[in-house]
């Protein structure tokens, strides 16, 4: 008995000796890949011979790696670039972090004074930059430039520059808009990864693009069943895009917009009479009575059909409601304080729900 108990001793022991040696490798692990990563100059193979010293990058400095390529590959391209000190250093970090065989391709740019860890998390996770604008639904070009030069990328008269060369638009569905119609409803509304070294014309052409990506067979269908042309659904979509608060009345306020063209009634809509008057500072002014009468192509309340441009920058789920508007015999639609609506098929019905929502405490204008 006291024999098997000292063996049950000695495999403990050996046990207490396993854990111990396993926890000072972990440690060891740990602390040499902190200080990779915070100091990264430095070799773990002392024996090794010294990393050719590179001088680092003063400016943006971009790397494209290839889907596929190996830590070592990576390192060598971020060594030759200038970025780490030696493919081995690189390679030796992203082993101890368990990242080398995770790593994403793509174009990246980095900025000057990256640390080793902050340049493999950043291809760890696809972060080809770490400059990144949204463009809402709903905003006009200008408005589109003015975040663009938010960003730092160019100002915003270098932005509209761009769009008005017609190589920013070769390939992409803008070309091919009516003649003389401007990009109003082409840029499509997303957040976008912006490379660092970017242009003004390489924002512009990103965006037309990405339109395009969203043209999938689905919408092209919607488009094309609906036998409108692609820009006067745009031109749609834009006004459905101004005028409905919540996704639900989409294809309701689509169904007004297509009734009342198939009746050849003034459209009315105020969203318009905004874009006419809008201007820096105030690009969706208040709308007053005396505007309606304001002398422009744009003016709803004055010209019938529909306006010869989009008016906003619409995003997919209004342009699908634009294709494929709910059924429905609507002429007409009141907004609510809340930006609801309250949708009438007779003007009699329609000046019911007015003095429903003023008797509500409502100024709100209706359509």
């Amino acid at each position: 008995m006291a024999g098997s108990a000292s063996g049950v001793n000695a495999v403990a022991g050996e046990r207490r000796v396993l854990a111990v040696l396993l926890f000072v490798a972990a440690c060891a692990v740990g602390v040499a890949a902190w200080l990779i990563a915070r100091n990264p100059g430095i070799e773990i193979e002392a024996a090794a011979p010294a990393a050719v010293e590179r001088e680092r990058p003063s400016e943006v400095a971009a790397v494209l790696i290839a889907d596929g390529e190996s830590a070592a590959e990576i390192g060598e391209r971020l060594a030759a670039a200038g970025l780490v000190s030696s493919r081995r250093h690189f390679q030796t970090l992203a082993t101890l972090l368990g990242w080398e065989l995770v790593l994403n391709g793509g174009r990246y740019t980095f900025e000057p004074g990256l640390t080793t860890y902050e340049i493999i998390r950043r291809i760890r996770f696809g972060e080809t930059s770490p400059l990144s604008i949204t463009v809402p639904e709903g905003l006009r070009i200008e408005e589109v430039a003015e975040l663009v030069a938010a960003s730092g990328i160019a100002t915003a008269a270098e932005f509209l520059e761009a769009l008005a060369e017609p190589v920013t638009v070769e390939g992409t569905p803008a070309a091919r808009r009516p003649a003389g119609a401007g990009l109003e409803g082409y840029l499509f509304p997303s957040t976008y990864t912006l490379p660092l070294d970017i242009s003004a014309a390489g924002v512009a052409r990103m965006m037309l693009e990405r339109f395009g990506q969203e043209l999938d067979e689905a919408l092209v269908e919607a488009v094309d069943g609906s036998g409108l042309t692609l820009h006067e659904v745009l031109t749609i979509a834009s006004m459905i895009e101004r005028e409905a608060a919540i996704a639900e009345e989409r294809a309701l306020i689509s169904s007004v917009i297509w009734n009342r063209l198939e009746q050849d009634i003034l459209l009315q809509i105020d969203s318009t009479v905004q874009y006419a008057r809008g201007a820096a500072g105030e690009y969706w002014p208040e709308v007053a009575a005396r505007d309606l009468g304001a002398d422009h192509p744009h003016n709803t309340y004055l010209n019938r059909g529909l306006p010869p441009t989009p008016i906003a920058n619409p995003g997919r789920a209004s342009i699908l409601a634009a294709a494929e508007p709910a059924n429905t015999s609507y002429l007409f639609y009141a907004a609510r304080p809340d930006r609801t609506h309250a949708f009438a098929e007779t003007y009699a019905e329609h000046q019911r729900n007015i003095e429903e929502i003023r008797q509500g405490g409502s100024d709100d204008s209706a359509e």
